[in-house]
Formats: C-alpha cells, structure tokens, sequence
C-alpha cells in the first residue's frame, strides 16, 4: 500500500472541496476510492464510495483488494456481492482478488460461487483467473477442484504448474508433485525458484530425506537459489531423520551462501547438538542466536534447554529457563523433562508443583515427564499421588 501518497491525495480531495467540482463527474469518485484504498485508507475510502452514486468497476476492486489486504476478507467479498447487485462487470482482475479473500476465509463454498460467476462470464480460459482458482482450491484444501480446473486450461504457464505443484505437496502427496514438476519441464517450461523450492521442502518435511536432497542438488545443478524456508525444511528433515552430521553440513552451506537463518533455522538445528551430544556445538548456536539478536522466544528457548538436556548440562538448561520472561507449558515441560532425565526427581516435582501454583495447566506431556521421573527414582506413591492437578484438555 502506498501509504507516502495518502497526504497528497487528501490535498486533492480537498482541493476539489473546496473548489465546488463535481466529483461525480468523469469519474473523479471512483478514482478518490482508489487513491484512498490504494493507501490503505479504507474508512476514507467506504465514506467517499458511500456519497458515489455510479460506482466503476475500478473503484470496487481497489475496494475488495485493500479490505483483503488489510485482512477484512468477509468485507471484501462483500464488495464483490455489492458489485453483482448493481450490475457492474466484473474483470479478470476483480476475480483473482476475490479468490484471495476467498483463501483468507478459507471458505471454499464461497470460491465456488465465484468460480461459478467465473464460468458464466466466461473468464475461466483466460490464466491468470484459472491460477487464481487452482490456488484458492488448493489452499482451500480441495485440490481434486483444483485438478479439474488445471486439467481443463488450454494454456499453462510457470504459476499454474506451481500452485499445482504446491497443492500437491501441501498434503503429502509428493509422487503427484514429482511427475507434474517433470511434465512442466517436458512442456518447455522451467520451474522457477519458488517451484523448486516448494517441491524440496515437502519432501523434507515428509521425511524423505533422499529424495529432497536428489532435487536440491538438481536445483544447485541449474544454477537456482534454495530460499530460508527450504533450508529450514532440509535441516529440519534431516535432523528429524538423526542424519545430524548432513544437517549440520546444511547449516554451514547455508551460511557460505549468504543465506541468513532465523528462529526457525535455530529450532530446527539445536536438535542436531543434542543427537550429537556436542555441547560445543550448542553453545556456538547460542551465540550465534545472540550474536544476530534473535529474541529468545519460548520456541527456542524450549529447544535450547531440551539440546542442553541431551547433551547433560543441566546447569545450562536452567540459566536458560530462568532467562525466560513468560514461560508457557513448552518451556515447563522442557525443565521438568530435563530434570528427570537426570534423576533429579525432587526438582523434577517441584518445578512442577511450582507450574501448578503459577496457574500454568498441565498438558499429557507433562504428566509423562513427571511420571517419567518418579519412575526413575522408584518415588512411584508420588506418581500415585491424588491430589486435583489442573490438566489442559486435550482438543484435537
């Protein structure tokens, strides 16, 4: 949003004020609409579309993109309700935006009465509409719809094999992903950065660790750049698969290629410390986090005391512990594990005594950990005590 123009374009609409022209000819309302929405003024921009008597289409979809962009996507497809009412013609344009807002309700019931307006006008042949549907499908989570719009576009381009792609490898379903990407090459197009690295996180984060790296080394081969995100994927997947020496091999690429890391690199690494038990390593992140001025979130934080556990520094866990400005369960049952873990069964017990009257709710995680380390130290009237704890229920 052009937010720097908004002071100029209030000069104008003053000006017009106050000069008496009659904004509602030439289209002067509908373009103050855009110039107003445009800058991501939406209230001045619904109190000018309130006074206009012939909204165009121009001022309507500036009026569904800045209410999408600006996360009020049930107004936006208000406004493309309110378009149909007065009989103004939708573009190309109204529509790709309106699947968007469509994606932001996650509401597919209200894609399909889009694309049923689509069908009518005649606009699913043209690709940019089509792309907007096999998007809003897919991340609507029908990609069955999303295949059978795909299927029937006369004309493809690099965004429709992606969003297909990506639909695909969004729920797991890799072996589609893999044939469409070799079937786009076979149609003389090239998958471009964000289609590489789309198919090589999902296969990362499906486990397979063999395969994403088979696709990452093609990537590397054609001279493209893995982005964070398939970084991420790949030292994540590898860490989750314990090939910790080829995640942290990852990690060190990742840096020579200029490529900075951030919270989530971090989580996804320490892991690899602790399956190596290399305190050493740990530490170096550590500074690594500090040293780039990453905020100790409770996702790290949690990650760090859980790496120093593995890695039999109890004494680091809980500086890190300590450190920590508002703990939530994660963090607590990060502790309470670690403590356990190396039969400090009494601490164990009163850190979680010490959850419980912070008014912290307990989750099945912690009771394992807790039961875990009564276990260990044979205190088992403990793990049978009676007394109400306060256990989050479980809502999956």
């Amino acid at each position: 949003m052009k937010a720097k123009k908004l002071q100029p374009g209030r000069q104008v609409h003053a000006m017009l004020v106050t000069t008496g022209t009659e904004i509602n000819t030439m289209s002067l309302n509908s373009k103050l609409v855009g110039v107003y929405a445009s800058c991501g003024d939406v209230r001045s921009a619904r109190l000018v579309l309130a006074k206009t008597g012939n909204p165009n289409v121009f001022a309507l979809n500036w009026m569904i993109s800045a209410s999408a962009f600006l996360g009020f996507c049930e107004e936006a497809v208000g406004y493309f309700s309110l378009m149909q009412e007065l009989k103004i013609f939708p573009n190309k344009f109204t529509f790709s935006i309106v699947l968007k807002a469509c994606v932001g309700l996650m509401d597919v019931n209200k894609g399909k009465e889009v694309h049923a307006v689509i069908n009518r006008m005649g606009f699913e042949s043209d690709v940019s509409v089509a792309n907007a549907l096999v998007d809003m499908y897919c991340k609507c989570g029908s990609v069955y719809y999303a295949r059978r719009v795909f299927d029937r576009m006369v004309r493809r381009d690099v965004a429709s094999w992606t969003c297909m792609i990506c639909g695909y490898t969004n729920i797991g379903h890799l072996e589609q992903s893999l044939v469409l990407f070799e079937q786009m090459k076979s149609a003389g197009l090239e998958p471009n950065d964000f289609t590489w690295n789309a198919i090589i996180a999902g296969y990362a984060r499906k486990g397979d660790c063999n395969g994403a790296f088979a696709l990452f080394s093609r990537m590397s081969r054609d001279r493209l750049v893995p982005d964070l995100v398939t970084w991420n994927a790949m030292i994540s997947g590898f860490a989750q698969s314990h090939r910790a020496v080829e995640a942290m091999k990852l990690f060190q690429e990742m840096l020579v290629s200029g490529i900075r890391p951030n919270h989530v690199t971090v989580t996804g690494l320490l892991p690899v410390c602790g399956l190596m038990g290399s305190i050493q390593r740990g530490k170096e992140i550590q500074c690594l986090i500090y040293g780039m001025g990453f905020d100790v979130n409770v996702f790290v934080a949690s990650a760090l005391i859980d790496m120093y556990s593995k890695c039999g520094s109890v004494k680091d866990a809980k500086n890190v512990f300590d450190q920590i400005p508002a703990k939530n369960v994660a963090s607590w049952n990060a502790m309470i594990g670690c403590y356990g873990k190396h039969s400090m069964v009494d601490s164990s017990i009163q850190l979680f005594e010490r959850m419980q009257e912070e008014g912290i709710w307990a989750n099945q995680v912690t009771l394992i950990s807790v039961l875990s380390a009564c276990s260990h130290g044979g205190l088992v009237e403990k793990g049978n005590r009676k007394e109400a704890i306060r256990v989050k229920p479980d809502c999956s």
